[in-house]
């Protein structure tokens, strides 16, 4: 620790004669007393000028001692000063319309009977594949082929039988004519003629039973083609050449759907519904079609909602023409469920919040800010609707509020 006084010795002349004391930089005066040799005899040349050298050795430290805790004690002043102005960006209140938006989310699908999982009618071995995924298909065409030779032997079959048939009911017709003239002539008895009627109209009903079948053994070969119920695209395909089907919905062969407008099946919270009517038009984006907006309308609205999850189903149309959208793609679905015109706005950057956690802007006037607490409404990405606290055209800090007290002095960043 260094003393405030110092006590130094006079420097001699060579005459005998002490100089002026010497003053120290940062303490009280200190006088030195004289030099005084042993015997009243002048020091040596080499004991003066040592002393020289103590004596500016010990003003150089003191001085800079008092310099370090001058210049420390400014620091600390101007730090202090610096930190009171906070340096923050301004914004203004404006008016404008403001919209709050719920993103409905949901995966597409075609139209109601637009989406067919085509299956065979009749079971068999499949001969040939016509279309793969990907194929346009129209409808009536061929998709694919059962192997029709059990069938054509069906059909040969039939076409016999009803040839059996024909010519059993024109030997029926033989008879009973006969049995008529018998009876006329009185040669034949009344039974027999209503034996023979009875065995012709028996030969009439087996011939149209055979013809029946006859009829469906065409049909089952005309079965053997798979035919495209619509208009649309192959989505996926199920079997392949040489395997089995047995012929019923169980085992699809191909599907097929028309994808020229497809549905968004999206889900809606129930707190929503309400909101949302038939009819409105909205935007729709999707992350595998990055940069493109799509338009859609709300067709329709189910009337109940998920108990486990209390979300229901919205159906929005949306036009596909070049077929940009495909089966099952996630897509999501931006609806205004309310729009409020010519009110005051600000930035949500300018919202901060105090320690109950209310909300509040800071209100500028010339270098000073003063907390002003605020009533929200509709908030959004970009802007945040203020119900009272403001008026337009005041000027608020945008950034750099955070930790400000009530009212503060502020410097605005150029």
């Amino acid at each position: 620790m260094i003393r405030e006084h110092f006590r130094l010795p006079a420097i001699m002349s060579e005459g005998g004669k002490a100089h002026a004391p010497i003053k120290c930089i940062g303490a009280q005066q200190a006088w030195a007393q004289p030099f005084e040799a042993q015997g009243k005899q002048a020091a040596p040349l080499q004991v003066r000028v040592g002393v020289l050298v103590s004596v500016i050795l010990a003003i150089i430290l003191i001085g800079a001692v008092g310099c370090s805790h001058s210049g420390a004690s400014g620091d600390e002043a101007g730090g202090k000063s610096d930190a009171a102005v906070a340096e923050v960006t301004l914004t203004k209140v404006t008016r404008a319309e403001i919209q709050q938006i719920v993103t409905v989310t949901g995966s597409v699908a075609a139209l109601p009977n637009q989406d067919v999982r085509v299956s065979s009618l009749v079971p068999g071995r499949i001969a040939g594949m016509r279309v793969a995924e990907g194929d346009t298909v129209k409808i009536g065409e061929v998709l694919a082929k059962i192997d029709e030779r059990p069938y054509r032997d069906q059909l040969r079959q039939a076409e016999a039988a009803a040839e059996q048939a024909r010519a059993n009911l024109e030997n029926a017709k033989l008879s009973r004519a006969r049995n008529e003239t018998l009876v006329e002539r009185g040669i034949a008895a009344r039974k027999d003629l209503e034996d023979a009627r009875t065995q012709e109209s028996v030969a009439a009903a087996a011939l149209r039973q055979a013809e029946a079948a006859l009829e469906l053994a065409h049909l089952q070969i005309s079965r053997t083609d798979i035919l495209s119920p619509l208009n649309g695209m192959v989505a996926k395909r199920f079997v392949n050449v040489g395997e089995q089907v047995d012929g019923t919905a169980a085992q699809p062969v191909v599907e097929v759907a028309n994808l020229a407008e497809v549905e968004l099946i999206g889900n809606l919270p129930a707190s929503y519904m309400g909101k949302v009517h038939a009819g409105e038009t909205l935007s729709i984006t999707s992350e595998t079609l990055p940069g493109q907006t799509l338009s859609g309308r709300v067709v329709a609205i189910s009337p109940a909602v998920d108990p486990a999850t209390n979300v229901g189903v919205v159906r929005i149309r949306i036009a596909n023409p070049a077929h940009f959208l495909r089966l099952g793609m996630f897509l999501s679905a931006r609806v205004a469920i309310a729009t409020h015109k010519n009110v005051l706005v600000a930035p949500p950057q300018a919202i901060y919040r105090n320690e109950k956690g209310e909300p509040q802007v800071y209100l500028v006037k010339q270098d000073n800010a003063t907390a002003v607490p605020v009533e929200l409404g509709i908030e959004t990405q970009t802007s945040v609707e203020l119900l009272s606290g403001v008026k337009e055209g005041d000027t608020i800090i945008l950034t750099g509020g955070y930790g400000l007290s009530e009212k503060a002095k502020i410097k605005a960043k150029s």
